[in-house]
């Protein structure tokens, strides 16, 4: 016997709201019961062809549409397990599992005084779900609040039905819409395309929605220059330089070059007290992926490092730090007051292009990352250790980057036995 179950809102002439939601069982393409849930609807919520209400409605007795559906999936649910389990049952057993399985509501949040559940809400609902680091959680943030402003750019609330390439255009704009946006490069915008379909494929998978534009978007991959770094000699005269006339510049220039020998990221940096170095080891667990997989990195402290934490000591924290943008643009002045100028190849964020660049106005507390990775991999080419000192999890693509110094190694390599 062949059992189907559907879903319809029982019409009346003339009447098309608060419909009742009636489940009609057929067997063998027979039908032989219709039943009500005691769910209603109007007729304009009603999806047929998905047999389900339409996203973002509520019903007359104030119940989510995602409730009902909720609902009317365990009810239908329950039919196809009877059926599976008894193939030779009568309708009036399954009317027995009907009223018993329609008696028993599933545990959903119902909030009878609600507004329908929009994109936004859907989205705040979406970040808390997600078990994300406070970087991650930060750049989503970014996103919804460039979703806002393109809703009050283009005067259209902000739904499912997104046009992708307009608000992609738009991302390329928003600098020029609006006061205190700094201009996107190319793979932020890519970065913020990619988070805003992780959220949509969410809101599919727990059905709010049956809508994803990105099936018609293909979002570009993003580009990036090969890293570049100090060496150790130009390291070693950046720490040595004289900067008593700049006393303050000297203090980040210490924490700058501390940087260069743990290569830790500057989130990392700025949460260190003396509880994290442990002996002749500095440990920490990265921020960045803490809650994902939690590693400790444990990181053998050099004597320049121990030289630097010691003039420091008494704080609460490792060093005094003063807040990223502050450090970065320190980084460029002290890079400069010592001469450290040669040209570095660099992407272009807008044009993906490589450009020359002075290294003194390219410098940021990342390039102390990559001065300890860069030369760590210089001396082993083996990822395994340099990730494990750096927290580079495995088949990281920004790590990958790195690789460009084997070309290097083997071509020395080759000119030494020519």
């Amino acid at each position: 016997m062949i059992v189907n179950s559907r879903v319809h809102p029982q019409k009346r002439k003339g009447i098309d709201e608060n419909l009742p939601l009636n489940l009609h069982v057929f067997f063998d393409k027979k039908r032989v019961i219709t039943f009500n849930t005691g769910f209603r609807c109007d007729g304009n919520q009603w999806d047929g062809k998905n047999q389900k209400m339409k996203i973002n409605q509520v019903n007359k007795s104030g119940q989510s549409s995602s409730y009902v559906n909720v609902q009317l999936k365990a009810i239908r649910g329950a039919v196809d397990t009877w059926a599976k389990d008894n193939p030779t049952g009568t309708k009036d057993d399954l009317l027995k599992v009907l009223r018993t399985v329609a008696g028993k509501k599933e545990k959903v949040e119902v909030q009878s005084d609600a507004e329908p559940e929009t994109f936004f809400t859907l989205f705040d609902k979406f970040l808390k779900e997600r078990k994300l680091s406070e970087g991650r959680y930060k750049h989503y943030m970014v996103l919804k609040r460039c979703l806002e402003r393109y809703g009050m750019h283009t005067k259209q609330p902000v739904t499912f039905e997104i046009n992708v390439q307009s608000f992609e255009h738009y991302l390329t704009i928003e600098h020029t819409l609006f006061e205190k946006q700094d201009e996107k490069g190319k793979n932020t915008i890519i970065g913020l395309l990619k988070k805003l379909r992780s959220f949509i494929i969410w809101a599919n998978s727990n059905e709010h929605t049956t809508i994803n534009p990105f099936k018609t978007f293909k979002i570009e991959e993003a580009k990036y220059g090969t890293p570049f770094f100090l060496t150790i000699a130009e390291r070693n005269h950046l720490y040595n330089f004289n900067l008593s006339h700049r006393k303050d510049l000297a203090v980040q220039r210490d924490i700058f070059v501390f940087q260069c020998f743990v290569g830790c990221r500057v989130a990392d940096l700025m949460r260190l007290t003396p509880a994290n170095v442990i002996g002749n080891f500095l440990e920490y667990v990265a921020t960045k992926t803490k809650d994902e997989q939690p590693t400790t990195i444990r990181v053998p402290l050099s004597a320049t490092a121990k030289e630097i934490i010691k003039r420091y000591a008494g704080s609460e924290k490792l060093f005094p730090f003063t807040n990223p943008t502050i450090y970065n643009s320190d980084i460029r002045e002290f890079f400069t007051i010592a001469g450290l100028k040669r040209m570095v190849t660099v992407l272009d964020t807008k044009t993906r292009k490589d450009v020359q660049k002075p290294l003194n106005k390219v410098a940021s507390s990342h390039i102390a990352r990559r001065t300890f990775v860069g030369n760590l991999y210089a001396k082993v080419q083996d990822p395994n250790i340099v990730g494990s000192l750096s927290g580079h999890v495995e088949g990281s693509r920004a790590f990958a980057r790195y690789r460009k110094i084997d070309d290097e190694i083997k071509t020395d390599l080759i000119k030494s036995i020519e």
